[in-house]
């Protein structure tokens, strides 16, 4: 407040002053004008006749043509005129006379004196000066004019013939710019050197009262540092004043109380009352803190249940809650108060367990663990049975920060749940390895689709009966560079894991279907080509459009694509939904085929209702079939089982000339396996099929039952 009041009466006063100053030089600056052109009128006999404007400013000064020439010239008579002009007006006065040939105007008459008291040199006014501009066309200036390195407060009338020719100029002026402002100057100096006294006088007087009005202040600021940093205090000082000090302790007292009720609800899971999440990592940030130091070691066990969702979809989640808060029970029960047990989601508990040397080991512990939580949890619902899995981690060895050591308890959960039923694995190196190189492939993987290094082979479907080619299947490979050709059973799990089977999806759908376009411009006869359907792809609400546009992109008739989905389309999807999206893609036009039939979930009752055109038995079920009676007869029965629902049957994986010639004995459509071709580019298929027939012909392959256990390549 000091300070502002300071600064405007300051600037009030000399805004006041600037303004005098400039009003006191605009003032004199007018009179000097007056005086000069008076002078020059009756001193010339009226010769040089001075025009005011309507402000009474001299605009001019008229001279016969006749007589500019004569009056304009270095005289006596004007000389005397000029210094006369300059003692009346306490200024310099200056006479010039206009130059046609070097338009400019040059000085012949001055009262300034040099810097040094000396004649100065003649000044010339020419494009460039402050006031060349205004003389030329006949009109005054008024203002800064530069004369000896420094600015002089001028005023300049032209001299002007009668018939409108500028003829000369006369210059008067009040002396030095910055000689006129030198009180103006001298007030704003004194002006900011006693605010300055003012001010540091303020802040000292200021600064002693405020030391001592604040000191409670201070205190009970201390105590909120103490409350946003976690720390309890003992009591808030001064609640006993009556003052707004006694005010604001009394408001700090009650945020000490709803901090206490905060913070066992931000820390506590309201389910089972252990720790939640944020209490979990805090704990944990805590402790590997302390293990720096070398002086501490524990174990992080990460556990939770195979299938609980199961359990709450079953009983409904009330339940499932009350099943948790048992599980939490017999965990405190199992590790004890010196243990740290957390709950940081649905099913999910973290536990760190100190170790002091004394106590039995975290494997111990995890057997315990395991034990109890098997035993079914008895509820008014009835017996309800969980499998807990547990990850673990030893701390600081497996983990220096809090999100490395969950992730590591994390990745050894997940190898114990590779496994079926209630088990324990501890972190290993290895576990972190295989993350890593899974996260390499996903890299490598990404990079080779947007370059488009992945490639199509196919694979022929022939007759076993006359090795006539009735379809190809197009099987995705990677020839990598540096790593080789990497197998589809390495990098298709990465992929549908992170959801990059969408892409390679596509991929291979534009990439065979613009293979077969070519095929059939070629003149090349190939039945239909198959590609392999991902659940994942074939859930997604735009793949039968994505399959329409695909084809009408390369012109390719419907009947030439075969989609080949496996049993796991009908895991985990309504039985409607997989019913509509194969009647969207029958009603493209395309041929629909359940893969590997046999293997999964064998719903005969969805083979009997969905639009299937074709059913391919899966491999283990040709394998060795020519050398076992039971399995030649149950792969009879499936074969019969396919033909009787109308659907075209494949065999795949046949190997051997027995297994080739048992497809033949039961009359299947097709074969697909080593036995015809592998997998080949696309310039190569036409002599893998010529060499194939070659081979059904030879009186070698005709003794298949001498040879049913060679295995072709």
């Amino acid at each position: 407040m000091v300070l502002c009041s300071i600064g405007l009466i300051s600037g009030l006063a000399y805004h006041e002053l600037s303004r005098t100053t400039q009003e006191n030089a605009t003032i004199r600056l007018d009179r000097a004008a007056h005086a000069a052109a008076s002078i020059l009128r009756y001193g010339t006999n009226e010769r040089l006749l001075p025009e005011f404007a309507g402000t009474g400013a001299p605009a001019l000064i008229r001279v016969s043509e006749a007589t500019a020439d004569e009056l304009l010239q270095p005289g006596e008579k004007l000389k005397a005129l000029v210094e006369t002009i300059g003692k009346t007006n306490q200024g310099a006065a200056n006479l010039f006379r206009w130059s046609a040939s070097t338009k400019t105007f040059k000085e012949f008459a001055t009262t300034l004196p040099g810097p040094e008291g000396q004649s100065p040199p003649a000044v010339t006014i020419d494009e460039g000066h402050p006031a060349f501009a205004s003389l030329s066309t006949g009109q005054p200036y008024s203002g800064n004019v530069p004369v000896q390195g420094r600015f002089r407060l001028a005023y300049l009338t032209p001299i002007v013939t009668e018939g409108g020719k500028v003829a000369g100029a006369l210059a008067v002026d009040v002396g030095w710019v910055d000689d006129l402002s030198l009180a103006e100057n001298r007030l704003k100096t004194r002006i900011t050197s006693a605010a300055i006294i003012i001010l540091i006088a303020v802040l000292l007087i200021g600064g002693l009262l405020l030391h001592f009005e604040l000191r409670p202040l201070r205190r009970l600021a201390k105590a909120a540092d103490d409350l946003a940093a976690g720390l309890q205090p003992k009591r808030i000082p001064f609640t006993d004043r009556r003052d707004e000090i006694g005010d604001l302790a009394h408001g700090l007292e009650k945020v000490t109380d709803l901090q206490d009720k905060l913070h066992k609800l931000a820390y506590t899971d309201p389910v089972t009352t252990a720790g939640n999440r944020s209490r979990y990592f805090f704990d944990l940030s805590q402790a590997l803190k302390r293990a720096r130091t070398g002086s501490f070691s524990a174990s992080l066990i990460h556990l939770d249940f195979n299938g609980f969702a199961k359990v709450n979809d079953t009983f409904g989640q009330q339940v499932g809650n009350r099943v948790l808060l048992q599980a939490y029970a017999r965990l405190a029960n199992i590790f004890g108060p010196s243990a740290q047990i957390a709950r940081i989601s649905a099913d999910d508990f973290c536990i760190l367990l100190p170790f002091d040397g004394k106590g039995a080991i975290a494997e111990d512990y995890a057997v315990q663990a395991i034990d109890m939580l098997s035993v079914p949890f008895q509820m008014e619902e009835g017996e309800i049975h969980v499998e807990p899995s547990i990850g673990i981690a030893l701390l600081p060895r497996d983990a220096e920060d809090a999100e490395t050591a969950h992730r590591m308890a994390g990745l050894a959960l997940r190898a114990a749940k590779r496994n079926a039923g209630p088990r324990y694995e501890f972190f290993s190196p290895p576990l972190n390895d295989r993350v890593q190189s899974e996260m390499l492939t996903e890299t490598l993987l990404r990079a080779a689709l947007q370059t488009r290094q992945l490639v199509l082979h196919y694979q022929p479907q022939v007759c076993p009966a006359d090795g006539r080619l009735i379809g190809l299947e197009a099987l995705l490979r990677w020839p990598h560079e540096k790593r080789g050709n990497i197998p589809p059973a390495e990098f298709i799990p990465i992929a549908e894991k992170t959801g990059l089977i969408l892409d390679l999806g596509r991929y291979v759908l534009d990439s065979a279907c613009k293979q077969a376009a070519q095929w059939r411009q070629a003149g090349f006869e190939f039945g239909q080509v198959s590609v392999n359907v991902s659940p994942l792809q074939f859930r997604q609400s735009s793949f039968a459009e994505t399959v329409r546009q695909t084809l009408k992109t390369y012109g390719l008739p419907a009947s030439c694509l075969c989609l080949e989905v496996t049993e796991n389309v009908f895991v985990d999807t309504r039985e409607q939904m997989v019913l509509d999206i194969l009647s969207e893609l029958q009603q493209i036009g395309v041929q629909l085929s359940l893969d590997d039939f046999g293997s999964g979930y064998s719903s005969l009752n969805y083979l009997h209702r969905l639009p299937f055109q074709e059913l391919k038995i899966d491999r283990a079920f040709i394998s060795g079939a020519d050398s076992h009676p039971q399995r030649e007869q149950l792969f009879e029965a499936i074969v019969r089982l396919g033909r009787s629902l109308g659907l075209r049957v494949i065999a795949e994986g046949a190997e051997t000339a027995g297994e080739l010639a048992l497809t033949v004995t039961h009359q299947c459509d097709g074969i697909q396996g080593y036995i015809c071709s592998p997998a080949v580019p696309a310039e190569h298929l036409q002599s893998q099929l010529q060499n194939f027939r070659t081979d059904l012909k030879s009186e070698s392959l005709a003794g298949s039952s001498n040879r049913s256990s060679k295995r072709l390549a």
